[in-house]
């Protein structure tokens, strides 16, 4: 028993938790393969002299501290120009074009590459006067200009002086922000490409696992329909598409309407703490409000919001992402003022506590993220809630399934309980039988002795059996008392069992003779017994009598015009009874089944040789069929002697 309660504990335990490890140390594996944190360096008055600067060992992000000419797209012949306007580095950046210039110092003839998301939205790029990357189409004038954002590598060659000049020209007429260099990478070729093959597993294997893990929820969705699994899908594919690079890079084809991204882009950031409210309240039941019409407001505000992002201007989807992020404000603390309500009056379970963590982590990630995506260009490409959400799912899958464990025992239970219950109906159903059984024969025999005695008064005269007769008819209304005594001891719980002691085989017999002649005499029938019998057994004389009441009315429902004879005889320590008949005989395929209960081969209920075989047990004794044939059967009991007990 210890064994299989080690077992169950291994796979409810161990089993999941030795998968979490496994899946988190995975995890762990692929970001440690994303850099992170790097060494610095920074321009002075937009030159950085990186020629002591060992490219072979390390990655270094360029601090934006580049020249700037606001309001104006200059070439690098026009930079070098005498005539050219004076940058203006401490000048607001300007919202519609402007150019952007470093001159890196490096040691002559060395191969860098630079890496980083281009200037939103639209960017030119010149290194060295020659142009390399046209992102989109720069131009100042807004009908030509064709905005566009990428992730952009360029490589680099210092030349025999070992100088660098790269020049970014940008325009920008769908946005209000924008046209700052982004978060700047430089080293060796080799340490930006092992760089960029880290970040595109990290970008792959989350935005496509939790696109999959979306998927996956709409399937138990579909099967179960489940809240929280439409919950979890929702908050997994918003969440997937946060992340630029795996959207913007990966997941959407080349040529690719920027303008569509853009609004999908906004939209989808939206949607995040939408998703996140919608998953508070799936998990938790308790948030919700009495009335459903509180929902369908809830859910049609932001379907609104929601179509607005492909109805407005590009420059007003920054303001209706806000607006929507300040409207789930007041739905959030209506949700956690009810949370705290309900669970100040119930206890908090171990389950709900864990789902309370996962959710709670996941709403505090994306506030960070909201506060600090302006700041922080890394934050604001990537995001931290793909990552929080991997947590969270983790943490919900496990709440998942150890609820829908539960669900299976508790239902398991309720199956073996609505078995038992059923067995008890079948008990009860097998009882009621054999009593109706048990009720049958007396009342048939008071039956046809009544009627046989009506007969005679209408005639006006008894027979000399009369009195016999009404002995008769005395011994089985007691008899009939009896049953339904016993009835009410088994109805009312009374613990009433049946009393063994000496019976005369001969009073037996002779009972048994005054019921049983007038019913085999109804098919032409002769019963006999034994002329004299010196037999004594130790038993019940109501459960005897039954048991040859119930096999010589068998045996006389078989034959016809014949004799059925009742014998005894020695057995040793056991009187040996014999119920012989040379009717019809039972079939063979019929015979290894005769005293199996609702077995029979007419209309009735198949319970009198299962009940004769009961209460022959019941004494300590056997019955079986001896002989069966064409020339008829033979039922043999056995019943201990009174001296031997």
């Amino acid at each position: 028993m210890s064994g299989k309660k080690s077992l169950r504990l291994v796979r409810q335990f161990w089993l999941p938790a030795s998968a979490l490890i496994l899946l988190a140390a995975f995890l762990f594996l692929c970001r440690g393969r994303v850099q992170t944190k790097f060494p610095v360096l920074e321009p002075t008055d937009g030159v950085l002299d990186a020629r002591d600067v060992d490219f072979t060992e390390e990655v270094y992000h360029i601090v934006n501290r580049w020249d700037y000419w606001p309001g104006v797209l200059l070439t690098p012949e026009e930079l070098a120009s005498p005539e050219a306007p004076q940058k203006n580095n401490d000048a607001d950046i300007d919202d519609r074009l402007g150019t952007w210039h470093l001159e890196l110092l490096a040691e002559p003839r060395t191969y860098l590459t630079l890496c980083s998301f281009s200037i939103d939205y639209g960017t030119r790029v010149y290194v060295n006067g020659r142009e390399v990357r046209n992102i989109g189409c720069v131009s100042d004038d807004p009908s030509k200009a064709k905005p566009m954002m990428r992730y952009m590598t360029l490589p680099l060659y210092s030349g025999e002086d070992g100088r660098i000049e790269i020049v970014y020209q940008y325009s920008n007429f769908i946005h209000n922000d924008g046209g700052f260099i982004q978060n700047t990478l430089i080293s060796t070729p080799e340490n930006i490409d092992e760089y960029q093959r880290g970040l595109s597993l990290w970008a792959i294997l989350l935005g496509g696992g939790l696109i999959f893990f979306a998927f996956n929820f709409l399937l138990g969705a579909a099967f179960q329909k489940s809240r929280e699994y439409v919950a979890l899908a929702l908050c997994c594919a918003v969440i997937a598409l946060r992340n630029q690079f795996f959207f913007g890079e990966h997941l959407l084809p080349a040529g690719f309407d920027f303008i569509m991204y853009y609004r999908l882009l906004v939209l989808d950031a939206t949607l995040i703490p939408v998703s996140s409210l919608f998953l508070f309240r799936a998990f938790f039941p308790q948030v919700r409000g009495r009335y459903r019409g509180e929902f369908f407001v809830f859910t049609a505000i932001f379907a609104v919001l929601a179509a607005c992002h492909f109805i407005v201007g590009t420059k007003q989807l920054v303001t209706l992402c806000y607006i929507c992020c300040f409207v789930c404000i007041p739905f959030l603390f209506i949700y956690v003022y009810r949370f705290i309500r309900h669970f100040r009056k119930e206890r908090m379970t171990a389950l709900d506590a864990l789902t309370l963590t996962a959710i709670a982590l996941l709403i505090v990630m994306l506030i960070y993220e909201g506060l600090n995506t302006g700041s922080n260009s890394t934050l604001n490409h990537f995001g931290v809630t793909p990552a929080a959400m991997v947590v969270c799912i983790l943490i919900l899958n496990v709440v998942i399934n150890t609820r829908q464990m539960n669900q299976a025992v508790l239902l398991r239970e309720t199956t073996q309980r609505n078995e038992l219950l059923g067995q008890v109906n079948d008990m009860n159903r097998d009882f009621l039988r054999t009593v109706a059984h048990e009720l049958k024969t007396p009342l048939t025999v008071i039956s046809g002795y009544a009627q046989l005695m009506g007969r005679q008064l209408e005639k006006g005269s008894l027979a000399d059996s009369a009195p016999q007769r009404l002995d008769t008819i005395r011994q089985e209304a007691d008899r009939l008392a009896e049953i339904v005594m016993r009835l009410m001891d088994y109805t009312y719980g009374a613990n009433r069992e049946a009393e063994f002691t000496a019976v005369d085989v001969a009073a037996l017999f002779e009972s048994a003779g005054a019921v049983l002649r007038p019913v085999c005499a109804k098919r032409g029938n002769t019963l006999t017994f034994p002329e004299s019998c010196g037999f004594c057994v130790h038993g019940n004389f109501e459960l005897l009598l039954q048991v040859l009441i119930n096999l010589v009315v068998n045996a006389s429902r078989h034959t016809q015009n014949g004799v059925i004879a009742v014998e005894v005889g020695d057995g040793g320590g056991e009187v040996v009874f014999r119920v012989r008949d040379n009717g019809e005989g039972i079939a063979p395929d019929v015979a290894p089944h005769i005293f199996e209960k609702g077995f029979t081969t007419t209309n009735g209920q198949g319970l009198g040789l299962a009940i004769c075989s009961e209460s022959v047990t019941l004494h300590g004794g056997t019955l079986e069929l001896e002989s069966t044939g064409p020339e008829g059967s033979c039922f043999r009991f056995t019943v201990p002697k009174e001296e031997e007990q």
